[in-house]
Protein backbone atom coordinates (compact mmCIF):
# COMPACT_ATOMS: atom_id res chain seq x y z
CA UNK A 1 0.00 0.00 0.00
CA UNK A 2 2.64 2.57 0.93
CA UNK A 3 4.38 2.16 -2.30
CA UNK A 4 1.26 2.64 -4.27
CA UNK A 5 0.83 5.53 -2.19
CA UNK A 6 4.06 6.75 -2.87
CA UNK A 7 3.96 5.71 -6.23
CA UNK A 8 1.39 9.04 -6.60
CA UNK A 9 4.57 11.20 -6.91
CA UNK A 10 6.14 9.51 -9.74
CA UNK A 11 5.33 10.09 -13.37
CA UNK A 12 6.18 7.00 -14.39
CA UNK A 13 4.73 4.67 -11.79
CA UNK A 14 0.59 3.61 -12.91
CA UNK A 15 -0.36 1.35 -10.33
CA UNK A 16 -3.81 -0.74 -11.05
CA UNK A 17 -6.80 0.20 -9.98
CA UNK A 18 -7.10 -2.87 -7.07
CA UNK A 19 -3.42 -1.19 -5.75
CA UNK A 20 -5.14 2.55 -5.53
CA UNK A 21 -8.17 0.98 -4.34
CA UNK A 22 -6.72 -0.69 -1.19
CA UNK A 23 -5.53 2.78 0.18
CA UNK A 24 -7.95 4.21 2.79
CA UNK A 25 -8.61 8.32 1.74
CA UNK A 26 -8.49 9.17 4.92
CA UNK A 27 -4.75 7.82 4.89
CA UNK A 28 -3.70 9.25 1.72
CA UNK A 29 -5.22 12.78 2.42
CA UNK A 30 -3.41 12.35 6.11
CA UNK A 31 -0.32 11.54 4.11
CA UNK A 32 -0.78 14.16 1.70
CA UNK A 33 -0.94 16.97 4.39
CA UNK A 34 2.53 16.29 5.16
CA UNK A 35 3.75 18.47 2.33
CA UNK A 36 2.51 22.19 2.67
CA UNK A 37 1.95 22.53 -1.58
CA UNK A 38 -0.51 19.89 -0.74
CA UNK A 39 -2.16 20.22 1.65
CA UNK A 40 -4.88 22.48 0.45
CA UNK A 41 -5.64 19.53 -2.20
CA UNK A 42 -5.59 17.41 0.76
CA UNK A 43 -8.37 19.43 2.68
CA UNK A 44 -10.45 19.42 -0.93
CA UNK A 45 -10.55 15.74 -1.45
CA UNK A 46 -11.74 15.78 2.37
CA UNK A 47 -14.03 17.60 2.11
CA UNK A 48 -15.33 15.91 -1.40
CA UNK A 49 -14.86 11.95 0.14
CA UNK A 50 -17.74 10.63 -2.25
CA UNK A 51 -14.93 10.59 -4.81
CA UNK A 52 -13.43 7.47 -5.86
CA UNK A 53 -9.97 6.37 -4.40
CA UNK A 54 -8.85 6.15 -8.55
CA UNK A 55 -9.80 9.65 -8.87
CA UNK A 56 -8.35 10.96 -6.22
CA UNK A 57 -5.17 9.04 -6.95
CA UNK A 58 -5.23 10.13 -10.82
CA UNK A 59 -5.75 14.13 -9.93
CA UNK A 60 -3.40 14.10 -7.46
CA UNK A 61 -0.84 12.35 -9.93
CA UNK A 62 -1.51 14.86 -12.14
CA UNK A 63 -1.22 17.96 -10.33
CA UNK A 64 1.59 16.81 -7.98
CA UNK A 65 3.78 13.93 -9.66
CA UNK A 66 7.51 15.06 -10.72
CA UNK A 67 6.59 18.36 -8.74
CA UNK A 68 7.17 17.24 -4.96
CA UNK A 69 9.83 14.28 -4.80
CA UNK A 70 9.27 12.81 -1.15
CA UNK A 71 6.31 13.19 2.05
CA UNK A 72 7.34 12.01 4.74
CA UNK A 73 4.79 9.84 6.53
CA UNK A 74 2.68 11.61 9.79
CA UNK A 75 4.25 9.94 12.85
CA UNK A 76 2.38 8.23 15.68
CA UNK A 77 1.78 10.37 18.37
CA UNK A 78 1.98 9.14 21.83
CA UNK A 79 -1.24 8.30 23.80
CA UNK A 80 0.94 9.73 27.06
CA UNK A 81 1.47 13.36 25.28
CA UNK A 82 -1.51 14.53 26.39
CA UNK A 83 -1.11 13.61 29.77
CA UNK A 84 2.16 15.48 29.79
CA UNK A 85 0.92 18.70 28.28
CA UNK A 86 -1.64 18.41 30.78
CA UNK A 87 1.17 18.66 33.61
CA UNK A 88 2.65 21.05 31.57
CA UNK A 89 -0.41 23.05 31.67
CA UNK A 90 -0.94 22.83 35.59
CA UNK A 91 2.63 23.14 36.39
CA UNK A 92 3.00 26.50 34.17
CA UNK A 93 0.20 28.05 33.84
CA UNK A 94 -0.28 28.17 30.66
CA UNK A 95 -2.67 27.09 27.34
CA UNK A 96 -2.13 23.52 26.32
CA UNK A 97 -0.83 25.77 22.34
CA UNK A 98 1.66 26.80 24.77
CA UNK A 99 2.18 23.34 26.44
CA UNK A 100 2.78 21.55 23.32
CA UNK A 101 6.07 24.14 22.02
CA UNK A 102 7.28 23.45 25.83
CA UNK A 103 6.90 20.00 25.33
CA UNK A 104 9.59 20.67 22.27
CA UNK A 105 11.85 22.37 24.37
CA UNK A 106 11.88 21.12 27.59
CA UNK A 107 14.98 18.59 28.76
CA UNK A 108 13.77 15.24 29.44
CA UNK A 109 15.03 15.47 33.17
CA UNK A 110 13.19 18.31 33.78
CA UNK A 111 9.81 16.91 32.67
CA UNK A 112 10.56 13.51 34.08
CA UNK A 113 10.87 15.59 37.25
CA UNK A 114 7.56 17.40 36.66
CA UNK A 115 5.60 14.04 35.71
CA UNK A 116 7.02 12.30 38.69
CA UNK A 117 5.72 15.26 41.00
CA UNK A 118 2.00 15.16 39.97
CA UNK A 119 2.42 11.23 39.53
CA UNK A 120 2.91 11.61 43.07
CA UNK A 121 0.94 14.16 44.32
CA UNK A 122 -2.08 12.03 42.41
CA UNK A 123 -1.16 8.73 44.18
CA UNK A 124 -1.34 10.38 47.51
CA UNK A 125 -4.77 11.80 47.29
Amino acid sequence: MFKTLTGVLDPKKNPSEDEINKIPPFIFCRWLSGNPSAIMAANQLNFYDKIPMVNQYKVIKGVFAGKIKYIPYPKNTKEDESIKVGYLCDFFKISTEKANEYLEFIAPQELEHIINMYERDNNVK
